[in-house]
């Protein structure tokens, strides 16, 4: 089974006001775009991560 598979639907995915509340004062300047772009680029690096982490232990 794919990694990418295995994660969270997009419909599961944190609220605005979560993200806002992870980024902590930051998030205040921004609008909800610019909050919702760094919450999707996270959500990438994860994705990537994992398959990383996943690769890794297949090699070992």
């Amino acid at each position: 089974m794919d990694v990418l598979d295995r994660v969270k639907p997009e419909s599961e995915s944190i609220s605005i006001a979560q993200c806002r509340e992870l980024l902590g004062e930051e998030a205040k300047t921004m609008s909800d775009e610019q909050v919702l772009a760094i919450a999707h680029h996270a959500d990438s690096l994860a994705r990537v991560v994992i398959e990383l982490a996943v690769q890794h232990d297949r090699v070992l």
